[in-house]
């Protein structure tokens, strides 16, 4: 990997965590009969929650606010948190390691919630590894824009072109070519079918990058 920089995603790239957010969003439209199957809610895999709940609602023909919804979902999911506990990805800790070895500059840029990544970075024990956190709450815009790649681009005060991001998503995976950054896609088989088809590079375990 030529960059020195590296920004990961967290779902699906750091943690196992895509069949979880899955399975809670699937409880959440039953308790709101919300009639969307899961092939549905793998097309949501890598949007922040105010974009996710947007197109929910337009696609549902939904009577509430997109903030009643997420707010809905929101309550369900913290009381379904203390039960639920998220593996890392296999061999990323040792990838983590590697790159902090060779001086590499990691961040983490993730459409999840500030609460929810502290919760589970802390959890994991690999928070120490990232010099900057950018969560779906920093940005207006959730993946496929740019934006919240961008947000750490500038914070580091570079162009976009010195960064390398490792995403497992389609919407991730255009958000980093649109921000005109290297993207190695991930195809992790617990995020469901997302078409990498524009990343760089395509690894189908951590451990290639070992």
């Amino acid at each position: 990997m030529t960059n020195n920089y590296i920004i990961f995603d967290m779902d699906g790239v750091l943690l196992d965590s895509e069949p979880m957010h899955q399975e809670i969003i699937y409880e959440t439209f039953q308790l709101k009969g919300i009639p969307f199957d899961k092939a549905y809610i793998q097309t949501l895999t890598g949007m922040s929650a105010f974009p996710m709940w947007e197109k929910v609602k337009c696609d549902a023909h939904r009577t509430e606010s997109v903030e009643e919804l997420m707010q809905f979902h929101r309550d369900y999911f913290f009381k379904r948190l203390p039960e639920v506990k998220v593996p890392l990805v296999p061999h990323v800790k040792e990838v983590l390691e590697k790159f902090k070895n060779e001086a590499k500059h990691l961040s983490l840029a993730s459409s999840s919630g500030r609460k929810l990544i502290d919760i589970f970075t802390q959890q994991t024990n690999i928070a120490h590894y990232f010099e900057v956190m950018m969560s779906g709450d920093d940005v207006q815009y959730s993946k496929p824009n740019p934006d919240i790649f961008l947000k750490v681009a500038q914070w580091y005060h570079l162009p976009a072109t010195q960064f390398t991001v490792i995403e497992d998503s389609t919407n991730g995976v255009k958000a980093a070519k649109s921000a005109n950054m290297q993207c190695v896609g991930f195809q992790n088989p617990l995020s469901g079918g997302q078409d990498l088809s524009q990343a760089d590079l395509l690894i189908h375990s951590m451990q290639e990058l070992l």
